[in-house]
């Protein structure tokens, strides 16, 4: 894997990216997919045209369509895919020069969601990894 990456500041290098290995059979394989795809709405624009059974098959064509664009913007973010190495040991702010945090808590159901269970749930949570907190609010929706 090669470096893509690096973003660094004051010298102190944050976070790496580098680029997946499966880069590019994953572009040979949406090529072939495009192919077939493009393939697919011929068909059905050349049944579209030749044939009577136009309801069925505008039907069949706007579901392909619909799921083309479905796969297209799922494709491209599968285009280039990379792995990123954080390093948060170099980081300058600490824990204590985190803002204050206000925290909203709403339970659907006070019987199955006790609030003080959520409450106890979400402090313990938020004191490990964020141990500025400040105010707590808990809302009933009964």
């Amino acid at each position: 894997m090669e470096l893509h990456r690096k973003h660094s500041v004051g010298g102190t290098t944050l976070h790496t990216c580098h680029r997946c290995r499966r880069t590019i059979p994953y572009r040979i394989y949406a090529v072939f997919h495009t192919c077939g795809i493009i393939a697919l709405m011929y068909h059905h624009v050349h049944s579209l045209l030749t044939e009577d059974k136009t309801l069925i098959t505008s039907l069949l064509l706007l579901s392909d369509i619909v799921l083309s664009f479905m796969w297209t913007t799922t494709t491209c973010l599968r285009l280039n895919p990379v792995h990123r190495f954080e390093y948060p040991e170099n980081y300058a702010a600490q824990s204590k020069d985190f803002p204050k945090l206000d925290v909203f808590i709403c339970t659907a159901d006070p019987y199955k969601e006790p609030p003080m269970m959520v409450v106890n749930t979400a402090l313990s949570v938020m004191s490990y990894d964020y141990p500025s907190v400040v105010n707590l609010i808990i809302y009933n929706t009964i």
